[in-house]
């Protein structure tokens, strides 16, 4: 069955039609648009480091500061003997003829200047970029978040989010390498640099990050036994520098500063006379008299010598009692360290 249409309706039709499928230009034929390029011979740009940062392998990114109160990076040492810290580093770069997909992508680290590290080379991690697009965009955002984030000063984190990462026009690349549990706390300065196919180098982007100072320490012994004591007699027991014999009292560094130590005891139950305690303490860190520290019960002192990163060193103690009954006495030493400013 055949339908009849006015002729008027169809027409109608076919102008809607042809408006709405019209180019933007309006024009009713194919139009041509220049396209141009221009072939890097052994020139070109330069790539751009657009961002970096530093994160560590916890949840919150950086565990000195898992609140991100600072802004940039900051982490703590293991505080474990010949336990290292990985670092993880970040860099968006771009090219102008190869996008994100430069040759080289590298960071050079270099130690803190200050008290414990010289400002020294350290080492060069080397990157390799991350070829997923939503891996790469998540991990840029997190950072971003946390407050971690230095963007060369032509950009925004929004605009390298949106018009790089996102649309594919830059890429992020990684690279890790261990912090020593005993590497000297401080700021570390990273410099990030970039090159591309044709040899050109970026201009290196720098930040720093900040490893915590923490004075740690482990000792070989759990007692400090001082044997047969004679009344208003000084009595020394030695340590040795030999880690690993309980009987000879040692004590390492295993913090990322140097420390010195603290000491404290109670009385052993000898009590006090009219005249002070019926105990006294003494305490060196080393063999050398002049650093020996003179204490009472329940006084904290510092002994005055450092101990440098990495070191081990013994510990003496001796006693005197001027007033006490016979037997077996016990009591509590507490060791404790501080951050050395001793340089």
């Amino acid at each position: 069955m055949k339908i009849r249409v006015p002729l008027g309706i169809v027409t109608a039709v076919m102008m809607i039609l042809a408006v709405m499928t019209l180019p933007v230009s309006a024009a009713t034929t194919p139009q041509d648009v220049m396209t141009t390029a221009n072939i890097a011979t052994g020139g070109g740009n330069i790539p751009i480091v657009l961002c970096k940062w530093e994160a560590d392998t916890t949840a919150d990114l950086e565990d000195g500061d898992p609140t991100h109160a600072i802004p940039g990076s900051q982490f703590l040492p293991t505080a474990i003997y010949d336990t290292d810290k990985t670092i993880n580093y970040f860099s968006v770069v771009w090219d102008n003829e190869d996008n994100g997909n430069v040759n080289v992508v590298a960071w050079d680290v270099y130690h803190p200047n200050n008290a414990w590290g010289n400002g020294s080379f350290k080492y060069q991690v080397m990157g390799t970029k991350i070829t997923d697009k939503a891996q790469a965009v998540a991990l840029f955002q997190q950072a971003v978040d946390a407050g971690l984030v230095k963007v060369d000063s032509r950009y925004t984190t929004s605009t390298i989010l949106t018009q790089y990462l996102e649309k594919g026009t830059a890429a992020l690349w990684t690279g890790y390498a261990p912090l020593n549990y005993q590497q000297p706390a401080g700021d570390y300065l990273v410099e990030a640099n970039a090159f591309d196919f044709n040899n050109n180098q970026a201009v290196p982007l720098l930040n720093t990050f900040y490893y915590i100072p923490v004075a740690a320490f482990e000792i070989d012994f759990n007692t400090v036994n001082y044997g047969s004591v004679n009344i208003n007699t000084h009595k020394w027991v030695a340590g040795d520098v030999e880690y690993g014999t309980a009987e000879w009292p040692t004590i390492r560094n295993i913090g990322n500063t140097h420390l010195q130590v603290t000491v404290e005891q109670d009385d052993m139950d000898l009590g006090e006379s009219l005249s002070g305690w019926n105990v006294q303490w003494d305490a060196r860190m080393g063999n050398d008299d002049a650093y020996t520290m003179v204490y009472e019960p329940y006084e904290q002192v510092t002994l005055p010598n450092m101990l440098p990163l990495c070191q081990v060193e013994e510990l003496d103690f001796s006693v005197q009692v001027f007033k006490g009954t016979s037997g077996d006495k016990t009591g509590t030493m507490t060791l404790g360290a501080v951050v050395s400013p001793i340089i």
